[in-house]
């Protein structure tokens, strides 16, 4: 569609429409294409709202698409159906995008309860919102049965990654350990050792590696992914500050006869980097 003019179909809402599912607030019909292409994955029968058909009839003026969605509901039509139907309506995506999505969404269908629940904590891991996609996880892995042992090795993975991405390294090996645990591939050691490699003091590890002789080839792939991890952040800023006020706190101790500057500096940078992580908590 590039280079085309897309028209608005019926008006922008003055009041937006709340999905509570993606945490979203929509104010056009054409919003409310781009998240059932764009997530539809995700999308299952909870989507199909009579509120939703309400605000479209009211706030959008499609009173139109709002009586054919009526009729779907009151028939029970499927998740794919109301989709489509919204899809074709508006008219903003090509054809083979609709019935891409509607295939999509219908293979929702033979998802189990246990995988509707994950792909939801999927989507909190996949927006950097760690704390709730961990809770979600956990929630779930209490009520798996054990004999689901992939699903449970996927769901302690992920846990893992949450972990991580909150900084809780040692929380992060537990749960990747336990993944590895209970499935047994590979994947789930190596994300073992990369969060102890993360979360320890170099020569801690070390000792670990040389009393696990066992992980010896492991660790090496553990080590390469640690540096290429390394390579991308030395051109974020973040590094770039680091490396200077090092620069300062060596440099200027001796001149200035103290390294304050350094500390303050830190301490500024700290604070944004806090502020990133609070956001992730959210």
């Amino acid at each position: 569609m590039d280079g085309q003019m897309i028209l608005g179909t019926g008006r922008r809402a003055k009041t937006p429409y709340y999905v509570e599912r993606f945490y979203v607030n929509l104010y056009s019909v054409e919003e409310l294409c781009f998240l059932f292409v764009d997530r539809a994955e995700l999308l299952e029968a909870e989507i199909m709202q009579r509120d939703m058909v309400r605000w479209l009839e009211q706030e959008c003026g499609l009173s139109d698409l709002a009586h054919t969605l009526d009729a779907l509901l009151n028939r029970r039509g499927s998740t794919a159906a109301y989709v489509g139907a919204v899809l074709e309506y508006v008219n903003i995506y090509p054809e083979d995008v609709i019935r891409r999505t509607e295939e999509i969404v219908r293979g929702n269908d033979g998802l189990s309860p246990y995988e509707r629940q994950k792909a939801k904590a999927d989507y909190l891991l996949g927006e950097k919102r760690y704390l709730a996609a961990l809770q979600q996880y956990q929630s779930l892995a209490g009520e798996v049965p054990e004999n689901e042992k992939l699903l449970l090795a996927r769901l302690y993975h992920n846990m893992g990654v949450a972990c991580a991405g909150m900084f809780l390294y040692g929380q992060a090996a537990d749960w990747f350990m336990k993944s590895y645990e209970t499935d047994g591939k590979r994947e789930g050691l190596k994300m073992y050792l990369a969060a102890l490699r993360m979360g320890q003091q170099e020569n801690a590890y070390i000792d670990y590696i040389a009393a696990h002789p066992e992980y010896h080839e492991l660790s090496l792939e553990v080590e390469r992914m640690v540096k290429r991890a390394e390579g991308s952040f030395e051109g974020t800023d973040e590094n770039r500050m680091l490396v200077t006020y090092q620069v300062m706190k060596e440099e200027g101790a001796g001149a200035l006869g103290s390294s304050t500057p350094y500390y303050e500096e830190i301490g500024k940078l700290t604070a944004g980097l806090k502020e990133k992580y609070r956001r992730s908590m959210r």
